[in-house]
Protein backbone atom coordinates (compact mmCIF):
# COMPACT_ATOMS: atom_id res chain seq x y z
CA UNK A 1 0.00 0.00 0.00
CA UNK A 2 1.81 3.36 -1.41
CA UNK A 3 1.39 6.70 0.97
CA UNK A 4 -1.69 9.03 0.08
CA UNK A 5 -0.46 12.33 -1.85
CA UNK A 6 -3.50 14.04 -0.07
CA UNK A 7 -0.87 13.92 2.86
CA UNK A 8 -0.23 17.76 4.41
CA UNK A 9 3.01 18.70 3.55
CA UNK A 10 5.52 19.50 6.28
CA UNK A 11 9.14 21.02 6.36
CA UNK A 12 10.81 18.23 8.14
CA UNK A 13 12.85 19.19 11.00
CA UNK A 14 15.44 16.83 12.66
CA UNK A 15 16.39 17.58 16.10
CA UNK A 16 20.22 16.45 17.34
CA UNK A 17 19.17 14.79 20.93
CA UNK A 18 22.83 12.98 21.07
CA UNK A 19 24.48 14.87 23.86
CA UNK A 20 21.33 15.35 26.26
CA UNK A 21 22.23 13.74 29.60
CA UNK A 22 18.86 12.42 31.04
CA UNK A 23 18.28 11.34 34.05
CA UNK A 24 15.31 9.74 35.68
CA UNK A 25 14.03 9.78 39.07
CA UNK A 26 12.71 6.12 39.06
CA UNK A 27 13.70 3.26 37.03
CA UNK A 28 9.99 1.83 36.51
CA UNK A 29 7.32 3.71 38.51
CA UNK A 30 7.53 7.04 37.52
CA UNK A 31 8.83 9.32 34.63
CA UNK A 32 10.64 12.61 36.43
CA UNK A 33 13.40 13.29 34.67
CA UNK A 34 15.89 16.09 34.54
CA UNK A 35 17.60 17.33 30.83
CA UNK A 36 21.71 18.25 31.27
CA UNK A 37 22.59 20.24 27.49
CA UNK A 38 20.80 20.96 24.25
CA UNK A 39 17.39 19.71 25.08
CA UNK A 40 15.54 22.19 22.64
CA UNK A 41 13.97 18.57 21.29
CA UNK A 42 11.83 17.82 24.57
CA UNK A 43 9.78 21.40 24.34
CA UNK A 44 9.59 20.92 19.97
CA UNK A 45 8.39 17.47 20.29
CA UNK A 46 6.04 18.18 23.58
CA UNK A 47 4.29 21.00 21.14
CA UNK A 48 3.94 18.94 18.59
CA UNK A 49 2.34 15.52 19.82
CA UNK A 50 -0.04 17.60 22.29
CA UNK A 51 -1.25 19.03 18.91
CA UNK A 52 -1.87 15.59 17.79
CA UNK A 53 0.85 15.93 15.05
CA UNK A 54 3.17 12.67 14.44
CA UNK A 55 7.23 12.75 15.55
CA UNK A 56 9.53 10.71 14.54
CA UNK A 57 11.55 9.32 17.90
CA UNK A 58 14.39 6.91 18.28
CA UNK A 59 13.50 3.60 20.62
CA UNK A 60 16.01 1.06 21.96
CA UNK A 61 14.51 -1.19 18.96
CA UNK A 62 14.09 0.64 15.98
CA UNK A 63 12.87 4.36 15.19
CA UNK A 64 8.97 4.99 16.08
CA UNK A 65 6.38 7.06 14.67
CA UNK A 66 5.02 8.74 17.48
CA UNK A 67 1.56 10.02 18.09
CA UNK A 68 -1.21 10.64 20.50
CA UNK A 69 -3.04 7.39 21.95
CA UNK A 70 -5.72 9.10 22.86
CA UNK A 71 -7.40 10.27 20.34
CA UNK A 72 -8.40 8.87 17.24
CA UNK A 73 -7.06 11.16 14.69
CA UNK A 74 -4.03 11.34 15.83
CA UNK A 75 -3.86 7.61 15.66
CA UNK A 76 -5.14 7.96 11.56
CA UNK A 77 -2.61 10.15 10.94
CA UNK A 78 0.04 7.84 11.60
CA UNK A 79 -1.83 5.00 9.03
CA UNK A 80 -1.52 7.93 6.69
CA UNK A 81 1.81 9.17 7.13
CA UNK A 82 3.03 5.51 6.88
CA UNK A 83 0.21 4.48 4.10
CA UNK A 84 -0.18 2.10 6.53
CA UNK A 85 -2.92 -0.71 6.26
CA UNK A 86 -5.73 0.91 8.98
CA UNK A 87 -6.18 -3.01 10.11
CA UNK A 88 -3.00 -3.20 11.34
CA UNK A 89 -3.41 -2.19 15.28
CA UNK A 90 -0.11 0.30 16.90
CA UNK A 91 1.31 -0.59 20.06
CA UNK A 92 0.74 1.96 22.84
CA UNK A 93 4.00 3.51 24.51
CA UNK A 94 4.01 4.48 28.12
CA UNK A 95 6.81 6.14 30.28
CA UNK A 96 6.02 4.74 33.50
CA UNK A 97 3.53 2.19 35.54
CA UNK A 98 2.17 5.20 36.86
CA UNK A 99 0.72 6.36 33.22
CA UNK A 100 0.18 3.17 32.24
CA UNK A 101 -2.11 2.29 35.44
CA UNK A 102 -3.64 5.81 34.97
CA UNK A 103 -5.04 4.92 31.61
CA UNK A 104 -7.52 2.50 33.10
CA UNK A 105 -8.98 5.62 35.13
CA UNK A 106 -9.54 8.02 32.36
CA UNK A 107 -12.59 8.49 30.71
CA UNK A 108 -13.90 6.29 27.68
CA UNK A 109 -12.92 7.13 24.17
CA UNK A 110 -15.49 9.13 22.24
CA UNK A 111 -13.85 8.85 18.96
CA UNK A 112 -13.26 12.23 17.77
CA UNK A 113 -14.85 14.51 19.81
CA UNK A 114 -12.69 16.53 22.01
CA UNK A 115 -12.33 15.49 25.53
CA UNK A 116 -10.06 17.46 28.02
CA UNK A 117 -7.65 14.86 28.75
CA UNK A 118 -5.10 15.27 31.68
CA UNK A 119 -1.71 15.05 31.13
CA UNK A 120 0.25 12.31 32.57
CA UNK A 121 3.07 11.53 34.64
CA UNK A 122 5.49 13.08 37.77
CA UNK A 123 6.48 15.81 35.39
CA UNK A 124 3.07 16.68 34.70
CA UNK A 125 1.64 16.28 37.94
CA UNK A 126 0.19 20.16 37.90
CA UNK A 127 -1.53 18.78 34.80
CA UNK A 128 -2.47 15.17 35.83
CA UNK A 129 -5.48 16.09 38.35
CA UNK A 130 -6.18 15.16 42.32
CA UNK A 131 -9.00 12.95 41.07
CA UNK A 132 -6.95 10.61 39.27
CA UNK A 133 -3.97 10.18 41.77
CA UNK A 134 -6.75 9.63 44.39
CA UNK A 135 -8.43 6.75 41.50
CA UNK A 136 -5.03 4.77 42.06
CA UNK A 137 -4.58 4.70 45.50
CA UNK A 138 -8.60 3.64 46.04
CA UNK A 139 -7.93 0.91 43.16
CA UNK A 140 -4.62 -0.20 45.28
CA UNK A 141 -6.81 -0.42 48.87
CA UNK A 142 -9.75 -2.02 47.07
CA UNK A 143 -7.06 -5.07 45.72
CA UNK A 144 -5.95 -5.35 49.36
CA UNK A 145 -9.30 -5.51 50.51
CA UNK A 146 -9.76 -8.95 48.25
CA UNK A 147 -6.56 -10.46 49.38
CA UNK A 148 -4.29 -9.09 46.97
CA UNK A 149 -0.84 -7.30 47.97
CA UNK A 150 -2.16 -3.72 46.25
CA UNK A 151 0.29 -3.20 43.51
CA UNK A 152 -0.43 -2.12 40.02
CA UNK A 153 -4.24 -3.95 40.37
CA UNK A 154 -4.54 -2.46 36.91
CA UNK A 155 -2.29 -4.93 35.43
CA UNK A 156 -2.73 -8.41 35.29
CA UNK A 157 -0.77 -10.50 37.79
CA UNK A 158 0.80 -12.51 35.06
CA UNK A 159 2.83 -9.97 33.97
CA UNK A 160 4.32 -8.65 36.99
CA UNK A 161 7.65 -10.94 37.28
CA UNK A 162 8.30 -10.38 33.15
CA UNK A 163 7.60 -6.46 34.21
CA UNK A 164 10.22 -6.43 36.58
CA UNK A 165 12.65 -8.45 34.89
CA UNK A 166 12.21 -6.81 31.17
CA UNK A 167 11.03 -3.61 31.64
CA UNK A 168 11.64 -0.42 30.36
CA UNK A 169 12.70 -2.55 27.61
CA UNK A 170 12.26 -4.64 24.33
CA UNK A 171 9.28 -6.33 25.01
CA UNK A 172 5.93 -5.07 24.31
CA UNK A 173 2.92 -7.28 26.15
CA UNK A 174 -0.87 -7.97 25.04
CA UNK A 175 -3.49 -6.14 27.83
CA UNK A 176 -6.89 -5.97 28.11
CA UNK A 177 -7.92 -2.18 26.42
CA UNK A 178 -8.39 0.78 28.88
CA UNK A 179 -11.39 2.39 27.65
CA UNK A 180 -9.31 6.00 26.85
CA UNK A 181 -7.83 4.39 23.78
CA UNK A 182 -9.83 4.30 20.62
CA UNK A 183 -10.48 1.46 18.57
CA UNK A 184 -7.69 2.89 15.46
CA UNK A 185 -4.69 2.07 17.65
CA UNK A 186 -6.30 -1.48 18.10
CA UNK A 187 -6.71 -1.57 13.62
CA UNK A 188 -10.99 -1.46 14.73
CA UNK A 189 -11.22 -4.62 16.33
CA UNK A 190 -10.60 -6.45 19.40
CA UNK A 191 -10.64 -6.11 22.73
CA UNK A 192 -6.77 -5.74 24.12
CA UNK A 193 -4.12 -3.47 23.51
CA UNK A 194 -0.02 -3.87 22.73
CA UNK A 195 1.62 -2.09 25.44
CA UNK A 196 5.19 -1.37 25.74
CA UNK A 197 7.25 1.05 28.05
CA UNK A 198 10.91 1.38 26.21
CA UNK A 199 14.50 2.21 27.90
CA UNK A 200 15.96 4.06 25.01
CA UNK A 201 15.96 7.65 27.24
CA UNK A 202 15.56 9.99 24.30
CA UNK A 203 11.41 8.09 24.05
CA UNK A 204 11.12 8.00 27.71
CA UNK A 205 11.88 11.67 27.91
CA UNK A 206 9.26 12.42 24.86
CA UNK A 207 6.81 10.40 26.23
CA UNK A 208 7.34 11.64 30.08
CA UNK A 209 7.39 15.59 28.48
CA UNK A 210 4.47 15.10 26.60
CA UNK A 211 2.16 13.54 29.03
CA UNK A 212 0.74 11.19 26.80
CA UNK A 213 0.99 7.49 25.92
CA UNK A 214 1.65 7.38 22.30
CA UNK A 215 1.27 4.94 19.86
CA UNK A 216 4.08 4.49 17.33
CA UNK A 217 4.75 2.01 15.25
CA UNK A 218 8.00 2.22 12.87
CA UNK A 219 8.60 5.29 11.05
CA UNK A 220 8.88 3.78 7.83
CA UNK A 221 7.20 4.01 4.85
CA UNK A 222 4.69 0.66 5.15
CA UNK A 223 6.41 -2.26 4.04
CA UNK A 224 10.06 -0.92 3.74
CA UNK A 225 12.82 -2.09 6.19
CA UNK A 226 12.65 -0.28 9.60
CA UNK A 227 14.80 2.55 10.28
CA UNK A 228 17.13 2.59 13.14
CA UNK A 229 18.86 5.60 11.73
CA UNK A 230 16.82 9.34 11.80
CA UNK A 231 18.33 9.51 8.18
CA UNK A 232 16.43 6.33 6.96
CA UNK A 233 13.57 8.41 8.59
CA UNK A 234 13.98 11.36 6.62
CA UNK A 235 14.17 9.06 3.34
CA UNK A 236 11.22 7.66 3.78
CA UNK A 237 8.93 10.32 5.46
CA UNK A 238 10.41 13.76 4.23
CA UNK A 239 7.94 16.49 4.39
CA UNK A 240 5.36 14.24 5.53
CA UNK A 241 5.93 15.30 9.57
CA UNK A 242 7.13 18.05 11.07
CA UNK A 243 10.10 16.24 12.70
CA UNK A 244 12.40 13.62 13.77
CA UNK A 245 14.59 13.28 17.09
CA UNK A 246 17.78 12.00 16.28
CA UNK A 247 19.82 10.07 18.62
CA UNK A 248 21.93 8.21 16.35
CA UNK A 249 21.47 4.46 15.89
CA UNK A 250 19.27 1.91 17.87
CA UNK A 251 20.96 -0.25 20.01
CA UNK A 252 18.49 -3.70 19.41
CA UNK A 253 18.15 -3.49 15.62
CA UNK A 254 14.90 -5.13 15.49
CA UNK A 255 11.22 -4.23 16.68
CA UNK A 256 10.24 -5.78 20.20
CA UNK A 257 9.30 -8.95 21.12
CA UNK A 258 4.88 -9.03 21.72
CA UNK A 259 3.96 -11.75 24.33
CA UNK A 260 0.55 -12.37 24.93
CA UNK A 261 0.50 -13.89 28.53
CA UNK A 262 -3.70 -12.50 28.74
CA UNK A 263 -5.63 -13.01 25.95
CA UNK A 264 -7.79 -16.28 25.17
CA UNK A 265 -5.31 -17.10 22.48
CA UNK A 266 -2.49 -17.31 26.19
CA UNK A 267 -4.38 -20.62 26.63
CA UNK A 268 -4.56 -24.10 25.90
CA UNK A 269 -6.99 -26.51 26.78
CA UNK A 270 -7.97 -24.01 29.73
CA UNK A 271 -4.18 -24.01 30.98
CA UNK A 272 -2.01 -20.61 30.34
CA UNK A 273 0.41 -21.06 27.70
CA UNK A 274 2.02 -17.54 27.04
CA UNK A 275 2.89 -17.34 23.57
CA UNK A 276 5.25 -14.83 21.51
CA UNK A 277 3.31 -12.91 18.48
CA UNK A 278 6.52 -11.57 17.38
CA UNK A 279 9.57 -12.44 18.53
CA UNK A 280 12.06 -9.19 19.02
CA UNK A 281 14.79 -8.03 21.12
CA UNK A 282 14.02 -10.18 24.42
CA UNK A 283 14.27 -13.63 23.22
CA UNK A 284 12.46 -17.17 23.75
CA UNK A 285 15.07 -18.37 25.74
CA UNK A 286 15.03 -15.39 27.99
CA UNK A 287 10.95 -15.62 28.52
CA UNK A 288 10.91 -19.31 29.12
CA UNK A 289 13.59 -18.71 31.84
CA UNK A 290 10.97 -17.31 33.68
CA UNK A 291 10.01 -20.64 34.61
CA UNK A 292 6.02 -21.20 35.86
CA UNK A 293 3.59 -21.36 33.01
CA UNK A 294 6.11 -19.75 30.65
CA UNK A 295 7.69 -23.54 30.57
CA UNK A 296 5.10 -23.66 28.39
CA UNK A 297 5.78 -20.46 26.11
CA UNK A 298 5.01 -21.38 22.33
CA UNK A 299 6.02 -19.13 19.10
CA UNK A 300 3.57 -17.98 16.77
CA UNK A 301 3.42 -19.55 13.37
CA UNK A 302 6.61 -21.87 14.50
CA UNK A 303 4.18 -23.83 17.11
CA UNK A 304 0.44 -22.99 16.14
CA UNK A 305 -1.35 -20.52 13.89
CA UNK A 306 -4.86 -18.50 14.43
CA UNK A 307 -6.57 -18.22 10.99
CA UNK A 308 -9.04 -15.54 13.29
CA UNK A 309 -5.91 -13.61 14.82
CA UNK A 310 -4.73 -13.59 10.88
CA UNK A 311 -7.72 -11.74 9.58
CA UNK A 312 -7.92 -9.50 12.67
CA UNK A 313 -4.16 -9.47 14.15
CA UNK A 314 -3.86 -8.04 18.25
CA UNK A 315 -0.32 -6.56 17.44
CA UNK A 316 1.99 -5.35 14.19
CA UNK A 317 3.59 -7.45 12.00
CA UNK A 318 1.11 -10.25 11.95
CA UNK A 319 -0.76 -9.82 8.45
CA UNK A 320 1.24 -7.92 6.24
CA UNK A 321 4.62 -8.06 4.35
CA UNK A 322 6.59 -6.22 5.99
CA UNK A 323 10.70 -4.91 5.85
CA UNK A 324 11.00 -5.23 1.65
CA UNK A 325 13.57 -3.49 -0.02
CA UNK A 326 13.18 -2.33 -4.10
CA UNK A 327 15.62 -4.85 -4.34
CA UNK A 328 14.53 -8.61 -4.51
CA UNK A 329 15.75 -10.49 -1.53
CA UNK A 330 16.83 -13.85 -1.62
CA UNK A 331 17.39 -15.85 1.59
CA UNK A 332 18.74 -19.18 2.32
CA UNK A 333 17.25 -20.99 4.99
CA UNK A 334 19.35 -24.30 6.26
CA UNK A 335 17.76 -27.55 6.97
CA UNK A 336 20.61 -29.92 7.01
CA UNK A 337 23.04 -31.25 10.18
CA UNK A 338 24.62 -27.73 12.02
CA UNK A 339 27.63 -28.69 10.44
CA UNK A 340 27.25 -28.74 7.03
CA UNK A 341 24.10 -25.63 7.59
CA UNK A 342 27.36 -23.27 6.45
CA UNK A 343 28.61 -24.49 3.41
CA UNK A 344 25.40 -25.71 1.79
CA UNK A 345 24.36 -22.41 2.13
CA UNK A 346 27.42 -20.54 0.51
CA UNK A 347 26.99 -23.47 -2.20
CA UNK A 348 23.66 -22.49 -2.90
CA UNK A 349 24.32 -18.63 -3.03
CA UNK A 350 27.49 -19.12 -5.42
CA UNK A 351 24.78 -20.97 -7.62
CA UNK A 352 22.27 -18.29 -7.24
CA UNK A 353 24.54 -15.72 -8.46
CA UNK A 354 25.67 -17.88 -11.81
CA UNK A 355 21.70 -17.87 -12.41
CA UNK A 356 21.42 -13.58 -12.51
CA UNK A 357 21.52 -13.08 -15.66
CA UNK A 358 21.14 -9.53 -16.69
CA UNK A 359 21.62 -8.17 -13.47
CA UNK A 360 24.58 -5.62 -13.12
CA UNK A 361 24.89 -5.54 -8.96
CA UNK A 362 24.41 -7.82 -6.22
CA UNK A 363 24.72 -7.64 -2.90
CA UNK A 364 25.80 -10.30 -0.56
CA UNK A 365 25.23 -11.11 3.27
CA UNK A 366 27.31 -13.45 5.06
CA UNK A 367 27.50 -14.65 8.82
CA UNK A 368 30.97 -15.80 10.34
CA UNK A 369 32.10 -16.35 6.54
CA UNK A 370 34.69 -14.60 5.46
CA UNK A 371 34.82 -16.39 1.99
CA UNK A 372 34.81 -14.02 -1.39
CA UNK A 373 32.23 -15.47 -4.23
CA UNK A 374 32.85 -16.00 -8.13
CA UNK A 375 30.38 -14.07 -9.74
CA UNK A 376 29.84 -13.64 -13.90
CA UNK A 377 31.82 -10.77 -15.93
CA UNK A 378 29.18 -8.39 -15.56
CA UNK A 379 27.86 -8.70 -11.79
CA UNK A 380 29.52 -6.31 -9.75
CA UNK A 381 29.36 -7.71 -5.79
CA UNK A 382 29.17 -5.63 -2.83
CA UNK A 383 29.57 -8.50 0.13
CA UNK A 384 29.13 -7.98 3.24
CA UNK A 385 29.94 -10.35 6.42
CA UNK A 386 28.81 -10.14 9.85
CA UNK A 387 30.11 -12.13 12.90
CA UNK A 388 26.91 -13.48 14.41
CA UNK A 389 23.17 -13.76 14.69
CA UNK A 390 23.03 -11.01 17.62
CA UNK A 391 25.58 -8.65 15.02
CA UNK A 392 22.66 -9.66 11.95
CA UNK A 393 20.07 -8.91 14.79
CA UNK A 394 21.49 -5.51 15.57
CA UNK A 395 22.10 -4.44 11.60
CA UNK A 396 20.20 -6.33 9.48
CA UNK A 397 17.53 -3.44 8.61
CA UNK A 398 20.14 -0.66 7.83
CA UNK A 399 22.29 -3.52 5.98
CA UNK A 400 19.12 -3.81 3.69
CA UNK A 401 18.81 -0.11 3.46
CA UNK A 402 22.51 0.39 2.80
CA UNK A 403 22.55 -2.09 -0.03
CA UNK A 404 19.26 -1.12 -1.46
CA UNK A 405 19.34 3.05 -1.29
CA UNK A 406 23.02 3.60 -1.08
CA UNK A 407 24.88 1.01 -3.16
CA UNK A 408 21.56 0.54 -5.64
CA UNK A 409 22.35 -3.45 -6.07
CA UNK A 410 19.93 -5.40 -8.30
CA UNK A 411 19.69 -8.22 -5.65
CA UNK A 412 20.36 -9.03 -2.43
CA UNK A 413 21.53 -12.63 -0.84
CA UNK A 414 21.50 -13.12 2.89
CA UNK A 415 22.56 -15.97 4.64
CA UNK A 416 20.11 -16.83 7.26
CA UNK A 417 20.70 -17.80 10.43
CA UNK A 418 19.57 -20.77 13.49
CA UNK A 419 16.19 -19.74 14.79
CA UNK A 420 17.92 -19.50 18.20
CA UNK A 421 18.32 -16.52 20.68
CA UNK A 422 18.04 -13.42 18.42
CA UNK A 423 18.10 -16.29 15.45
CA UNK A 424 14.56 -16.11 15.75
CA UNK A 425 13.67 -12.58 15.44
CA UNK A 426 16.33 -12.03 12.62
CA UNK A 427 14.34 -15.19 10.48
CA UNK A 428 11.17 -13.73 11.78
CA UNK A 429 11.63 -10.29 9.43
CA UNK A 430 14.12 -11.86 6.87
CA UNK A 431 11.22 -14.30 5.98
CA UNK A 432 8.96 -10.94 5.87
CA UNK A 433 11.73 -9.27 3.51
CA UNK A 434 12.20 -12.25 0.78
CA UNK A 435 10.27 -12.47 -2.01
CA UNK A 436 12.83 -15.85 -2.93
CA UNK A 437 12.98 -18.69 0.03
CA UNK A 438 15.81 -21.43 -0.52
CA UNK A 439 15.93 -24.24 1.41
CA UNK A 440 19.68 -25.59 2.03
Amino acid sequence: MGISTAIRSFDTKVRSAKATQLTFSSPLEDSAFTAHGNDAWVSESREQLRANRCVAIPTETVYGLAANALDAQAARSIFETKGRPSDNPLIVHVSSIRMLRSLYHLPPSQGDSQIAMPFLGTNNAALEGQHLRAQLRSAEEADRKQGGDGVWPEIPRVYHDVIRRFWPGALTLIMPRPPCIPMEVLGGHGSTVAVRFPSHPVARAVISACGLPLAAPSANASGRPSPTLAQHVLHDLDGRLPLIVDAGACDVGVESTVLDAYSANAYVSEALSPCILRPGGVTYEDLRSMGGAFERLRVYRRDFTSAEMEAHPTTPGMKYRHYSPNAPVFLYVSKGAKGDAAANQLVQMQQTLGQLGGMRKVGIVTVGNSGSFEAPEQIELVEIAVANSKELAHSIFALLRRLDEVDRVDAILVQGVDDANEGLAVMNRLGKAASHHISC
